[in-house]
């Protein structure tokens, strides 16, 4: 009964220290994707920090590559969105992994004109614990990282979570 008690409460305090330790991992991400440098396709540098401070505007940050089937699929939605919103809500493409041109085929193929830019390493996806494409992140006016979504995402979530931003 005792090593039971013991047993218990070892458990208990594994699982209070992986929980604090998780809740300050999470408050680090949202920090460090805000200064990691940006390779925009018309050839400026910037930081999301920098983006969203110089627009006043949220920002929906999709992480896409052109191997991937589904990034590929959503590519038509993001440009509609930022059709619809673009007086609101400003749209980044990052691509991960291409090389230049090839990233800039794909973007000419779809018709893209929402901004692009590249994180050839993945430093972002790194930073925010991310491990597969695709993944976008929602910020808000202020700066905060309000949501991040990985996976394919349907036209009624993207919806959703541009309501959450605007």
């Amino acid at each position: 009964m005792r090593k039971l008690l013991i047993a218990a409460i070892f458990a208990l305090l594994v699982g209070v220290v992986i929980f604090f330790l998780n809740d300050s991992r999470d408050d680090s991400v949202s920090t460090d994707i805000f200064s990691l440098p940006i390779s925009l396709t018309d050839g400026r540098e910037t930081a999301l920090g920098n983006f969203v401070s110089e627009t006043g505007r949220p920002l929906i940050v999709n992480f896409w590559a052109t191997w991937c089937a589904p990034c590929l699929e959503e590519l038509p939605m993001f440009e509609s969105s930022n059709q619809r919103f673009k007086d609101e809500i400003d749209f980044l493409g990052i691509n991960v992994s291409d090389s230049p041109t090839k990233a800039k085929e794909m973007i000419a193929a779809t018709e893209i004109s929402y901004l692009t830019g590249s994180d050839p390493e993945g430093n972002f996806l790194v930073e925010l614990g991310v491990v597969g494409l695709p993944a976008t992140v929602f910020i808000s006016r202020q700066g905060e990282l309000v949501d991040l979504h990985i996976g394919q995402i349907s036209s009624t979530d993207l919806d959703m979570k541009i309501s959450w931003i605007r």
